[in-house]
């Protein structure tokens, strides 16, 4: 077991990626949810990425629902709802849509946004680094680097 003075890497997920891995079992969304199950990676979301991501699945699968209730109910994501004024700072560079998010993981103090966003954040992924230190990027490139960072147990 690791030890408790690890910090864990912490990753915000946004509802492409919660939609994703509601919908199928396998794929690299659903891995990184099951990494906050199996390992210290703490997974951040917030009310509003909770909101959006229902709604989608109410409207294109809502036979997917008890995938994303069953992530809140066994406590796999905390959130983390930004202040007002911080989303509308980071409205300010990002598109107002997804500041949110950048706002989200920034009041979480997260190291990574997991997204499947290309039109808004993962187009945006070299200024918000340079602005806020925050990795945008796809589960898919994620997953390897935080398991570099993972403690042996």
């Amino acid at each position: 077991m690791a030890s408790s003075h690890v910090r864990r890497s912490r990753v915000f997920v946004d509802s492409s990626v919660l939609f994703a891995a509601s919908l199928s079992r396998t794929g690299y969304a659903r891995e990184l949810v099951l990494l906050g199950i199996d390992h210290p990676v703490e997974l951040v979301t917030s009310n509003y990425v909770l909101g959006e991501t229902r709604r989608n699945l109410s409207e294109k699968a809502p036979l997917s629902m008890p995938d994303i209730d069953a992530f809140l109910t066994i406590g796999i994501f905390e959130l983390s709802d930004p202040p007002s004024q911080l989303v509308l700072d980071v409205a300010e560079v990002i598109e107002p849509k997804d500041a949110a998010i950048v706002a989200g993981a920034l009041a979480a103090k997260c190291g990574w946004i997991a997204t499947f966003d290309r039109k808004h954040l993962l187009s945006e992924a070299v200024a918000i680094h340079r602005l806020w230190d925050l990795v945008v990027d796809e589960p898919e490139a994620i997953i390897p680097r935080l398991e570099l960072e993972l403690p042996d147990d």
